[in-house]
C-alpha cells in the first residue's frame, strides 16, 4: 500500500467514523426520549400559518391543528395576497372550523426582505397567546403535538423549542428524494448536533418559543433579512442566555408530489444557506456520506480493497437509512427505497458542489445573493442580460 492509498484509507476511515456518531447519537436519542405527557400549565397558545401557495394537502394539513387536545389556544392563518392560491382555502378552513379557533389575515409583503418572515411579523401582532408557535404549511399533527413541545418549553431557562420532522406521503421520485433526506440525514444530523456535540441546530418548521423571550431578542425583526431565520433565530436566543431545546416527537412533513428538478433546485439552497451560515463546517459535509468518499476512493485507486469498502459502505448507509425512516415514521420504508439511500448521497453530493459555484439564490420567484450569516441582498443580474439590457436600450 503506497501513501496515496493510505491516505484514502485514512479518509474512508474517518468517514465511517463520523458517519456511524451521528447514528449512533440519534439513535440513542430517541430511544431514550421521554414520553409526551400533557403539561401541567396551559397558557394561551397562538400558532402562527403562514401560506404562500397550495402546498401538498394543505387543506388536511390545516384540519389536522383545528382539533388539537389543548384547551386554550387559536391559529393564525397569514397570507401576503387575496390573489394567492391559498386564500381560498384559507376563507373555507376559518369558516369550518369558527372564527374564535382560526382568524385569516392579509399581511404585508414589504415588511420584511424575507418572504416568510414580513407574514410572521403582522401574524405576531395579531396573536394574543403567551406562547407564539410558528407552523409551516406542509407540517400535518397528531392531537397532542403541543404536549411534547410545551413539555421542552416549560423547562427552566427554555426561550424556544421545535420539532424534528418525518417526510411522508411521498408519490413521486422527488417527494421520496425529499423525505428520505430528511429521514437519513437532516434529523439524524440535527439530533446528534444537539446530544453529542452540544449544538443546537434550530429547524423552523414546528417551533415554539415564549413571546416575552422573543420580544426580548429582537422579534422577529431580528431575522428580517435573513434567509435562515429559523436558525439565526435559535442563535438569538442563545446569545440572549435562553436555551433552545429539540423536541424528539417529530411531526408529518408532506411531500407527496414534489418534482425531481424542485428537489434538486431545493436542495442546492439548502446548500447554500449552510456555506453561508458556516463554510468551513460547510466544505466537510460530504464526511459524513461514507458513500460518497468510498466511490471517491475507488476513482482514486481502483483497488480490491476500495470497492469492498465502497459496498460496505452502500449496505450500511442503506440499512441506516431503514431504521431511521422506522424510527421517524412508526413504520419501514417502502421496499423500492432500498436504492435511494445510494442515488439520494449521490443527489446531495452534487448539490454540495453547485453550492459552491454560486451565492445566487431562486427563492420564491426572487433571485437574491447570500452574504454572512445568510442575509438576503437584491441579486444583481448576471453580466450576459446586462449586455442583453444594455443593447435593447
Amino acid at each position: 500500500m503506497n501513501a496515496v492509498q493510505g491516505a484514502l484509507l485514512a479518509l474512508e476511515a474517518a468517514s465511517a467514523a463520523l458517519y456511524l456518531t451521528m447514528m449512533s447519537g440519534f439513535l440513542i436519542a430517541m430511544r431514550r426520549r421521554a414520553p409526551a405527557r400533557a403539561p401541567q400549565n396551559t397558557p394561551r397558545v397562538s400558532i402562527l400559518k403562514p401560506l404562500a401557495g397550495i402546498d401538498d394537502e394543505l387543506d388536511e394539513n390545516l384540519s389536522s391543528f383545528a382539533t388539537l387536545a389543548y384547551p386554550d389556544y387559536e391559529i393564525v392563518l397569514g397570507v401576503a395576497s387575496v390573489d394567492d392560491r391559498a386564500y381560498p382555502l384559507a376563507c373555507a378552513f376559518v369558516e369550518r372550523v369558527g372564527h374564535e379557533r382560526a382568524r385569516l389575515i392579509v399581511t404585508d409583503p414589504n415588511a420584511a426582505t424575507n418572504p416568510k418572515v414580513a407574514q410572521l411579523l403582522t401574524l405576531e401582532q395579531a396573536a394574543s397567546g403567551e406562547i407564539i408557535v410558528v407552523s409551516d404549511s406542509n407540517v400535518r399533527v397528531a392531537p397532542r403535538y403541543l404536549d411534547s413541545l410545551l413539555a421542552e418549553l416549560s423547562a427552566p431557562g427554555v426561550g424556544a423549542a421545535f420539532n424534528i420532522v418525518a417526510g411522508t406521503g411521498e408519490k413521486t421520485l422527488g417527494a421520496a428524494m425529499e423525505n428520505l433526506q430528511l429521514a437519513a440525514m437532516i434529523a439524524p444530523g440535527i439530533v446528534a448536533s444537539t446530544f453529542v456535540l452540544g449544538r443546537t441546530i434550530t429547524l423552523g418548521k414546528s417551533m415554539a418559543m415564549w413571546r416575552e423571550a422573543l420580544q426580548g431578542v429582537g422579534g422577529f425583526a431580528r431575522v428580517a433579512h435573513l434567509l435562515s431565520d429559523d436558525h439565526m433565530l435559535g442563535r438569538a436566543f442563545e446569545r440572549a442566555g435562553y436555551e433552545v431545546r429539540v423536541s424528539l416527537w417529530p411531526v408529518d412533513n408532506r411531500n407527496v408530489d414534489c418534482s425531481f428538478e424542485r428537489t434538486i433546485a431545493r436542495h442546492t439552497r439548502w446548500a447554500q444557506t449552510r456555506r453561508a451560515l458556516a463554510p468551513v463546517s460547510f466544505a466537510f459535509e460530504p464526511a459524513l456520506c461514507p458513500v460518497v468518499i468510498t466511490a471517491l476512493a475507488c476513482l482514486a485507486s481502483p483497488t480490491i480493497l476500495f470497492c469492498l469498502a465502497f459496498l460496505s459502505a452502500a449496505v450500511v448507509q442503506t440499512a441506516c437509512a431503514v431504521v431511521t425512516t422506522r424510527v421517524l415514521r412508526g413504520a419501514a420504508p417502502p421496499w423500492y427505497w432500498a436504492p435511494l439511500e445510494i442515488a439520494r448521497s449521490y443527489l446531495l453530493f452534487f448539490c454540495w458542489l453547485r453550492a459552491w459555484s454560486s451565492h445566487r439564490v431562486t427563492w420564491r420567484g426572487r433571485k437574491v445573493e447570500l452574504v454572512r450569516d445568510s442575509a438576503i441582498v437584491p441579486g444583481e443580474p448576471r453580466i450576459l442580460n446586462r449586455i442583453r439590457s444594455t443593447a435593447r436600450t
